[in-house]
């Protein structure tokens, strides 16, 4: 039967793309190779990964940035998928180890992969109910403008949608509030279902396929290659290696007339010397990476809410004024009045890192926007910002202080948050969590709360 494996330590977790089944060739499976090719053909929810992978290759570990019980787990089981998180750091697994039989039993493994199946697509289902769940509870702010536009301002329908999440929490009333979820999700039309999949999605924040497959691999062959007596053999090459570029802002020659590109150029800089110019569909995308490079460098990441700021939404439609020469206060004002509109701006973003640059996996892996959780203040308040993956001291703003003189404007963190001291300065701090491993980067991730 399919086990369930949770790992509530976050520094050991893998974030794993949920729509992704690995599926792990060995003794006991190669029989059924063709049986997993033809699932792999067919299956239109999710991507099989079929990777070639015995358990006897598996060897004790003693990297501390690996969980060995979790690697135990995942390396003796023959199949292996990520439960749709219900929350932002929620990281569960579903595991299958198939029984050993003398000879092919094709009856058997169609029943255990309908089973894992079953029950992992059950998952899916109950994810939209804990996660609205969570929007209302928490707060979601583009959530609460996606029902608002549903209900058209109809208070009574928003209220009684309230209700019933309110309900959920104070009962554990899981079955009426599913069911009140499916009503709700039949109403939208494809439009409004594929936003709201957008913020779950947005949310969640899980690794893309490229990314999740990358992760998987080098994760299994972390022990491959030790031996009994503890001599080092060569390891398999990992997928995601330490970062060898930097990411460099800086200002094109300016032209008589400004396009799309803006005039400034995003370049990754390799450490050979080599310069890629990182090329965005539309402005609102290379303008969304653009700030979160600054953001990032002034403060630790951007917030949402710095969209919810008068000062620093004065900021940024004087970054916008500077890329593009004019159009910022149009360009904030959309933003602050559809949420929605910054988290397709951000997807646009990542796509662009991920399919649009025709860049290798590992400088695409580092390139790509990531969600992190800030702690700020002595109550350590969480405060969930965008980033890249790339260390700071790897992202360089070459503006000669014209964009960055704009960004004094922004308010604090603690502002944002809502705490407000008179020794701020003096007694406010925003903690980094020092965690390693999830190949090699040292940022947690957590949902705002």
């Amino acid at each position: 039967m399919a086990a369930i494996f949770e790992c509530t330590e976050e520094k050991y977790a893998l974030n794993l793309n949920p729509y992704q089944i690995f599926v792990l060739i060995n003794e006991k499976t190669k029989p059924y190779l063709e049986f997993f090719k033809e699932l792999q053909e067919r299956s239109k929810t999710y991507e099989i990964v079929l990777l070639p992978f015995e358990p006897s290759e598996a060897q004790p570990v003693e990297d501390d940035s690996i969980d060995p019980q979790l690697y135990n787990v995942i390396t003796h089981s023959d199949v292996v998928a990520r439960v749709m998180p219900e929350k932002f750091g929620d990281y569960r697994y579903m595991t299958e180890t198939f029984l050993k039989r003398k000879k092919p039993d094709f009856d058997y493994i169609k029943f255990k992969w309908k089973e894992f199946m079953d029950k992992l697509s059950a998952k899916v289902s109950q994810n939209h109910v804990h996660t609205i769940r969570r929007f209302f509870q928490y707060g979601n702010q583009e959530f609460s403008d996606f029902v608002m536009s549903v209900f058209d301002g109809n208070l009574k329908e928003l209220s009684d949608m309230a209700d019933q999440y309110s309900h959920m929490i104070c009962t554990n009333d899981y079955v009426n509030a599913q069911k009140f979820t499916r009503g709700f999700i039949n109403k939208l039309d494809d439009a409004q279902r594929e936003q709201l999949d957008a913020i779950v999605k947005d949310a969640l924040d899980y690794d893309s396929p490229e990314e999740s497959k990358a992760v998987f691999v080098d994760f299994i062959s972390t022990g491959v290659g030790l031996k009994d007596d503890n001599t080092q053999a060569l390891q398999r090459e990992k997928k995601i290696k330490s970062p060898d570029f930097k990411i460099v802002v800086t200002p094109f020659e300016r032209k008589r007339i400004v396009d799309a590109k803006g005039d400034y150029d995003i370049q990754i800089v390799k450490d050979s010397g080599e310069i890629i110019s990182l090329r965005f569909g539309g402005r609102g995308d290379k303008m969304f990476y653009l700030l979160t490079l600054l953001c990032q460098k002034r403060v630790g990441g951007l917030p949402t809410k710095f969209f919810s700021f008068d000062s620093s939404k004065l900021a940024i439609k004087k970054v916008y004024d500077e890329m593009f020469r004019s159009g910022g206060d149009v360009w904030v004002g959309a933003m602050a009045t559809n949420t929605h509109k910054l988290t397709v701006s951000r997807t646009h973003a990542k796509l662009a890192i991920e399919k649009g640059n025709s860049l290798d996996l590992n400088t695409a892996y580092w390139s790509n926007l990531d969600t992190v959780a800030l702690y700020i203040g002595p109550k350590k308040k969480k405060l969930q910002v965008r980033r890249v993956r790339l260390p700071e001291d790897r992202i360089i703003i070459n503006d000669k202080g014209m964009l960055s003189q704009y960004l004094v404007d922004l308010p604090s963190l603690e502002q944002v948050v809502g705490y407000v001291s008179p020794n701020t300065k003096m007694v406010m701090s925003v903690q980094f969590p020092s965690i390693e491993g999830r190949s090699g980067n040292d940022q947690t991730r957590m949902y705002e709360e």
